[in-house]
């Protein structure tokens, strides 16, 4: 009985269908791949038409029956995808018409696997491998030696290391583990370690062969080379990288420097000069130093000369003029001229007409764009310098984010923002362009500012000044400058650019609470310290006429006082509002070690264990400074208590307390209920708003002062 054999395709193959049944196969034809799979039970073969989409075809290669894909044209990637699926093989019609079909087809299913991969290698132009399972290339085909020097013979049996290095080697291992994971096929770049000792880098397209269930029987791939195309998107990167400087530059022959640098670093060339009009002649400003030493005193050119940089200065189009055959003592096989606008001329030698390509003169004429438009840029800026001093700012923060906007009816539309834009306001081009941008970045607080000064710059007038806006890292200080540009009778255009001024603004505003604090030392120190300083200096006077002891005590009573205005003082002056870099601390712990410091007979009540983030210094100090109040204002012998809150703790005691009228001027600087420097609770004031936390006093559940400090950062 003869083979049955399943054809599918979106169409019958009348052809194929001829062959095969004049060779003795029982052939039925399908159309879609679900009949496909009806009729596959007892067929000997499938024979898939590349109309099939891929997928399809790949899913069919798990079947028992074998599948031979017959294609209109070659595909290196499904070839590999379908080979690491199951297939029997892969046949591309112009090397096989169907009338050589059947005789492929009987090929196909006596063959043994690596004979099969042979056939399709030996027909595609990449380099095509198979791998064992311990790395060893099993069969590869003949581009493997236009790609990495090695004939096949040299390659089959050596370890892929002879191509790669270990880096890669390790990656390809990742990739492997990838695939086993249920990966079908995987692309990557990898660097091959030619026979000459060059690099190239290839695409690495891969698969694993077919094998049992979690058994690795080795790897099926193509290497497709993107040596050229790396090297293009290195120098389109460094183009990138070049432009950006070039608008950086400040005058033309810094432009002129980079652009001779990127000839040689970027495109290769080393020989190369560029030429501005001065007058009528095309000078050279700047010149390689290869050029020079090869072409000492052949520099100025008339615009007018019969010279082909000067044709291309003329025409404003590049030319190329080769110097094989020439009888001169030019070292170049050619010269290559493209013009810089209305400024001059950029010539580029040519050593090795084979390394100057099409895409090379592409290139050059890119660097050669980018240097007018800078040259451009830097005669406007000088023009606006001159005209209106209101650009200067634009063009003096490039770096700052800028928006070119135009203003309908009465919104600032975004035509284009800058990459700075989109780093410091967290919004990419496509999402803010053509929208307004006050739906973004202004505050509700703003609205009505800006409302006003968009009029007057609809009116034409610039603005110049300072605003808050929403970024990604929340609200920031801005100085905005608008320099609308072009007035029209519906709309208008112009530039903003926001320089940020947050950390100048921050400064000043700590610059404020410092000037605060020192008229606030000024007058403890002319009230507080004046009193103690006239009750000592009284007690000594009398002392002194009446020779009595006691007043020599009370002397120094006052100048103790004295001594601890002063100490309060100093800690202010050196700490005031800032705390060290944050740590992770227990709460019981730092308070029973500033426990410790404090005199007299008190008791402390603690249940609190929660560990927190806080400058342990500073917390100390607070925990101090709120004992030694509840002593000084308690009974002889105070208890003091600590426990947590939701989203702080509190200090608690059994004195009097706070009247509720005085329990805001309590953390004032120089208040006092008593004999107390009137620092104390100033400082820890400080000290909770240098940790951004909050405190606040009220009745304790004894009666005394309870002080709660909340917004504190617990760690679980």
């Amino acid at each position: 009985m003869s083979p049955r054999v399943v054809c599918l395709g979106e169409t019958p193959d009348e052809a194929v269908e001829d062959a095969l049944s004049t060779a003795g196969y029982a052939v039925e034809t399908v159309t879609t791949p679900a009949d496909a799979r009806e009729r596959l039970p007892g067929a000997g073969a499938l024979v898939v038409d590349s109309s099939i989409p891929r997928e399809a075809t790949l899913s069919l290669c798990e079947r028992d029956v074998p599948v031979v894909v017959y294609a209109a044209a070659g595909d290196a990637s499904f070839a590999s995808d379908l080979f690491a699926a199951g297939a029997a093989d892969y046949v591309l019609r112009d090397d096989c018409p169907p009338a050589a079909l059947p005789d492929r087809l009987r090929d196909s299913l006596v063959s043994a696997a690596e004979p099969q991969y042979q056939q399709l290698f030996d027909a595609l132009g990449d380099f095509v491998y198979v791998t064992g399972r311990d790395g060893q290339f099993l069969t590869v085909n003949d581009a493997a030696l236009e790609v990495s020097g090695y004939t096949p013979e040299e390659l089959v049996g050596e370890h892929v290391s002879i191509l790669m290095d270990e880096t890669d080697i390790a990656r390809g291992s990742e990739k492997i583990k990838e695939l086993l994971g249920g990966a079908e096929t995987i692309t990557y770049e990898i660097s091959v370690h030619t026979k000459d000792g060059g690099t190239r880098h290839v695409e690495n397209h891969t698969s694993l062969l077919p094998a049992p269930e979690n058994e690795f029987r080795g790897t099926v791939g193509v290497l497709r080379d993107v040596t050229d195309r790396h090297r293009r998107d290195q120098q389109l990167h460094g183009l990138h990288d070049t432009t950006r400087q070039l608008f950086a530059a400040d005058d033309q022959e810094t432009v002129a420097e980079q652009v001779v640098e990127a000839a040689a670093d970027i495109l290769g060339h080393e020989m190369s000069v560029v030429r501005l009009v001065e007058g009528d002649d095309l000078v050279p400003l700047v010149i390689s130093s290869a050029a020079r030493e090869a072409f000492d005193g052949r520099w100025p050119v008339s615009v007018d000369a019969d010279r082909p940089m000067a044709h291309t200065f003329q025409s404003g189009e590049p030319s190329y003029l080769s110097h094989e055959g020439a009888d001169n003592d030019v070292p170049l096989a050619g010269s290559y001229y493209t013009p810089l606008g209305s400024h001059g001329t950029l010539s580029i030698g040519i050593t090795d007409l084979e390394e100057f390509s099409d895409s090379d003169r592409t290139l050059a004429n890119v660097l050669a764009t980018n240097a007018t438009a800078a040259f451009d840029g830097l005669e406007q800026r000088q023009e606006l310098a001159t005209e209106r001093d209101r650009f200067a700012a634009l063009f003096e923060n490039v770096p700052d984010p800028a928006a070119y906007v135009e203003f309908d009816e009465g919104e600032p539309i975004a035509r284009d923002v800058n990459s700075a834009f989109e780093s410091v306001f967290g919004y990419d081009r496509e999402t803010v362009l053509d929208s307004s941008l006050d739906e973004y970045i202004l505050p509700e607080s703003e609205r009505s500012d800006a409302a006003q000064y968009n009029t007057e710059i609809q009116a034409g007038e610039s603005f110049h000044g300072e605003v808050r806006r929403l970024t990604d890292d929340g609200p920031r200080d801005f100085l905005l400058h608008v320099a609308p540009y072009e007035i029209g009778a519906t709309s208008t255009r112009g530039f903003a650019v926001y320089t940020d001024i947050t950390d100048q603004k921050r400064r000043e505003r700590e610059l404020e609470r410092q000037n605060e604090r020192l008229d606030e030392f000024a007058a403890v120190v002319s009230h507080d310290l004046r009193n103690p300083l006239n009750v000592a200096r009284g007690r000594l006077q009398l002392a002194r006429e009446s020779g009595d002891d006691e007043q020599f005590e009370k002397s120094l009573d006052a100048l103790d006082r004295m001594e601890r205005l002063i100490t309060g003082l100093l800690s202010l002056a050196r700490h005031g509002q800032s705390v060290g870099e944050p740590e992770t601390v227990e709460l019981q712990s730092v308070a029973r070690s500033a426990w410790g410091t404090v005199p007299g007979d008190a008791t402390l009540e603690m249940d609190a264990t929660p560990t927190i983030r806080a400058d342990p210094e500073r917390l100390s100090q607070l925990f101090e400074n709120l004992f030694r109040n509840a002593i000084e204002h308690g009974e002889d012998s105070p208890t003091v208590t600590i426990d947590t809150l939701d989203d702080g703790f509190y200090v608690a005691d059994d004195g009097p307390g706070v009247p509720e009228d005085a329990r805001e001027q309590v953390f004032e600087f120089g208040h006092s209920g008593g004999d107390g420097t009137g620092f104390g609770l100033a400082i820890v004031r400080s000290i909770a708003e240098a940790h951004d936390w909050t405190i606040s006093v009220t009745n304790g559940e004894s009666g005394g002062a309870r002080f709660e400090v909340r917004g504190v950062e617990f760690i679980e």
